[in-house]
């Protein structure tokens, strides 16, 4: 879950401070905060000369997802509530405000992002979004903080995949909430989603089917007849295309890797890792 892992971080800023070697500009910040004072939290998007968020002082996007309490988000769309399971995208400078209404303390996780074609992407985004706690949007948020505060990153083109996975998370939900998915693309997204809620635990093919509310039975020959590939080749995919980003954008050893991703152990990991991609996980990292 998001908040629990974040909140060793509270009240603390992180900044990349290494030279940046991409081709475009990248600067990033992160951070962890309570705020209890609607006197004193605040912002205006047209007015943030003292802000230090960014420090290249450019335009730049503010991520913010709320961990607990909730504040309030305004722009030429409207004022939200931006409570737990939502988040705001604010675009620096740009006509909008931000707040802590009066009553219990907002608790909130933030990164902010000067990057011009990420920029451009998150611009379309702008607003409050839909965060869910243990969804793969509300994760990827997380990692990108937590590995800012960590330095767990291996370089800066690292750190660019990390905001280009959020991105795509970000993108994927908006389209499922644009358009209904076809049958099969639903059943894969409902499928995916269940593993990366609770991605350490092998929940097998029946803890699956239980959550979609079918039998064991049922969900196989359904998935299979929607897809043409069983639910086990799918669930490890997952697990595998999850284990590779981890492995592009972290120095976290494989053992952890293989952990976290529902794989057991780093010998596993590299048996299906080979099998699936062709080489070894270090061969890929290197």
């Amino acid at each position: 879950m998001s908040a629990p892992r974040l909140l060793p971080f509270l009240g603390d800023t992180a900044y990349r401070r290494r030279p940046s070697v991409l081709p475009l500009p990248l600067a990033v910040s992160a951070g962890v905060e309570r705020q209890d004072d609607p006197r004193r939290y605040q912002w205006d998007g047209l007015d943030r000369s003292w802000d230090t968020k960014c420090p290249t002082g450019a335009e730049h996007a503010i991520v913010q997802v709320t961990l607990a309490g909730e504040g309030r988000y305004a722009d030429a769309r409207g004022e939200r509530t931006v409570g737990v399971g939502q988040g705001f995208i604010a675009i620096v400078p740009s006509a909008h405000r931000y707040w802590l209404p009066p009553g219990p303390p907002w608790t909130f996780a933030w990164f902010a992002v000067a990057h011009r074609q990420l920029l451009e992407r998150l611009k379309t985004h702008a607003g409050v979004f839909a965060c869910a706690s243990g969804s793969a949007l509300a994760n990827r948020h997380a990692e990108l903080v937590a590995g800012l505060f960590r330095d767990s990153f291996l370089d800066d083109v690292a750190v660019e995949a990390g905001l280009w996975d959020f991105l795509h998370e970000l993108d994927r939900q908006a389209d499922r909430l644009a358009r209904p998915p076809e049958p099969k693309h639903d059943l894969l997204e409902r499928v995916r989603g269940i593993v990366l809620a609770d991605l350490a635990r092998d929940l097998g093919t029946a803890g699956i089917a239980a959550q979609l509310g079918w039998h064991r039975v049922h969900f196989a020959n359904r998935f299979r007849a929607a897809t043409g590939f069983t639910p086990a080749a799918y669930i490890a995919g997952v697990r595998l295309d999850e284990a590779r980003r981890r492995l592009r954008t972290s120095d976290v050893p494989l053992d952890a890797i293989a952990r976290a991703c529902g794989l057991g152990s780093a010998s596993r990991l590299c048996r299906m890792f080979r099998r699936h991609f062709g080489g070894t996980p270090g061969q890929f990292r290197n």
